[in-house]
């Protein structure tokens, strides 16, 4: 399943990663070199991400109930907390780098392509 930005027709990432059904493979990815490339990590519900423990910096692009960018954080750095706005239902972390070069600003929507 990838990920996609709708508005900007740009892509996030071709693999998406779950807490819920990818727990060991995902947890193995933050504790060590962090998110691979291609890769996505969506965290559903979620209004808040700790990046204690990580390794490496990570984007992150917070998600309203319709899949609207609420707020967004930048080579965020490990060991501090990203709040969002109160609108936040999900968030995705992304390797570095990933909302700039796809271009994702607040107000984009993001798609889940199950292809």
């Amino acid at each position: 399943m990838s990920v996609r930005n709708r508005t900007r027709c740009t892509s996030l990432g071709e693999i998406l990663l779950t807490l819920n059904t990818h727990f060991r493979r995902t947890l193995g990815y933050l504790n060590g070199g962090g998110i691979p490339n291609d890769c996505v990590l969506w965290i559903s519900p979620c209004r808040g991400i700790y990046t204690v423990g990580l390794k490496k910096a990570v984007d992150i692009a917070f998600l309203d109930r319709d899949g609207k960018v609420v707020n967004l954080f930048r080579r965020f750095p490990p060991d501090c907390f990203a709040d969002s706005a109160a609108t936040a239902v999900s968030a995705l972390e992304l390797p570095i780098d990933t909302l700039e070069k796809s271009g994702t600003s607040v107000g984009d929507l993001i798609e889940f392509d199950m292809d």
